[in-house]
């Protein structure tokens, strides 16, 4: 016999829930929402004479397709199905699996097969007026009979000023939006978060991506600028991106570790602004101009009349300095007595200088100076070789004559002894010359801007 269809969905209704698929009972949810798709049909012969089978009815299989022609079946459930004077009426079962099939909002189609055989076309699976309502889900964002709004949304007629508690933890694949516009109190902070746990935190981030930043922070209205590559955080703002400070008087305002380093963080036993460790470079400062006075890094103490300052690799008036500042050239040397400071010569231009001993041979000896050293320094007659001769045996006394590559010791009077000396040559540095006593520097310009503080709640 071939059958004829008329079919109509009535009502869609899925919620979570794990029913018991008995036709004889109604499954619903805890909350008492049924758990079944209603279905009716008028089925009819050839002839168009309703069918009438109500006992035992008739065996109908109904399929879930994301289709409407072939696909992948979604969904199956064969039941018998008494048929009077051509209507049937069936409830489709559901379970908790398979609510998922509606829950991304694709197009589904069911496919009906009656004593074996297959109903076509498909029908598609439409939404009644009420049950585009329902995709609201009016109370599924209710905690302890509240909805999120009563939680996030900062209004007069919900919750002012808005202090906002979760207790316990949670995990939310979207954004959490808290907006402090309207907060009563001064410094209340929009987002606050504390532990009690010495091993726990107050706030913590996390981005499992690899090229993800875990914590973004931005103030002054500003634009956010982060590493394309990650980082555990980033912050922004017009003046000051990061602000750290150290309450005990030895306290670190900030310590980092680079390097992969993961044991100790070495900071000074009396305190300091910032510590920061890595295995061959500790700090790495960098002047990112192109062209006028630019320095790595800048250093001073505070005072009015015995403070001093140091720049660092600083480029001032097209000369160039690896440390340029007030205060002596010094260095430390262990003696007998203890540790004790020396003193470096400074000079009016910079030199460099070459020492040797030599000796005379008939009264005559010639010294060329190392390769090396003529890279290094400019001969020529606005800038000659400077040498000095200190004898070591007796003699006539000696003159000098000095060249491009070097210079000649001569015995006085014509003699010709073999006397020893010492000699020494200073010399006017490659990059150095036309330098003399040039106009220095001032200390950088700094500007003081007031710190507040806001006890801890």
């Amino acid at each position: 016999m071939r059958y004829f269809l008329m079919l109509t969905v009535v009502s869609t209704i899925l919620f979570a829930g794990t029913p018991t698929p008995q036709p004889s009972a109604e499954v619903v949810t805890k909350d008492g929402v049924p758990m079944y798709i209603n279905y009716q049909g008028y089925l009819t012969d050839a002839s168009g004479t309703p069918i009438n089978n109500t006992s035992p009815g008739l065996a109908m299989r109904f399929e879930i397709y994301d289709a409407e022609n072939g696909g992948n079946q979604l969904f199956s459930q064969l039941q018998t199905v008494p048929v009077r004077q051509g209507v049937f009426n069936v409830k489709l079962w559901l379970s908790e699996g398979d609510t998922t099939i509606f829950r991304t909002g694709a197009r589904r189609w069911l496919q009906l097969t009656i004593s074996g055989q297959v109903m076509t076309p498909r029908t598609e699976i439409t939404t009644m007026a009420y049950g585009i309502h329902s995709a609201k889900a009016d109370n599924a964002d209710m905690l302890d009979n509240k909805h999120h709004t009563d939680f996030i949304w900062n209004s007069a007629t919900l919750q002012s000023p808005a202090n906002f508690y979760i207790s316990g933890a949670g995990v939310s694949d979207g954004i959490f939006a808290a907006y402090g516009v309207g907060v009563s109190g001064n410094h209340t902070p929009t987002i606050y978060g504390r532990s009690q746990k010495d091993s726990s935190f107050g706030v913590y981030g996390s981005n499992i991506s690899t090229r993800g930043t875990g914590v973004a922070g931005c103030g002054n209205y500003d634009t956010l600028f982060y590493l394309t590559a990650g980082s555990g955080g980033t912050f922004s703002a017009r003046r000051f991106g990061l602000f750290a400070y150290a309450h005990d008087t030895n306290g670190t305002g900030v310590a980092t570790m680079g390097n992969r380093i993961s044991d100790t963080v070495y900071t000074l036993a009396q305190g300091c602004g910032g510590a920061f460790n890595g295995t061959t470079v500790g700090v790495y400062g960098l002047a990112r101009n192109l062209s006028g006075n630019r320095a790595g890094g800048y250093f001073r103490t505070f005072g009015t009349t015995d403070s001093t300052f140091a720049y660092v690799a600083y480029n001032y008036n097209g000369q160039k300095y690896k440390i340029l500042g007030e205060g002596q050239v010094s260095t430390i040397m262990a003696t007998r007595e203890g540790r004790r400071i020396l003193f470096a010569p400074e000079a009016t231009q910079p030199f460099f200088e070459d020492f040797g001993e030599a000796r005379l041979v008939n009264g005559h000896c010639r010294v060329n100076l190392d390769p090396l050293f003529l890279d290094c320094i400019a001969v020529d007659e606005s800038a000659p070789l400077r040498v000095f001769v200190t004898l070591t045996d007796d003699c006539n006394g000696v003159y000098v004559k000095t060249d491009q590559t070097g210079f000649d010791v001569y015995e006085l009077k014509g003699g010709r002894s073999n006397a020893g000396f010492y000699w020494r040559v200073i010399a006017t540095r490659k990059d150095g010359n036309d330098v003399r006593l040039p106009e220095a520097p001032p200390p950088a310009s700094e500007i003081g801007v007031p710190v507040k503080m806001q006890p801890s709640r």
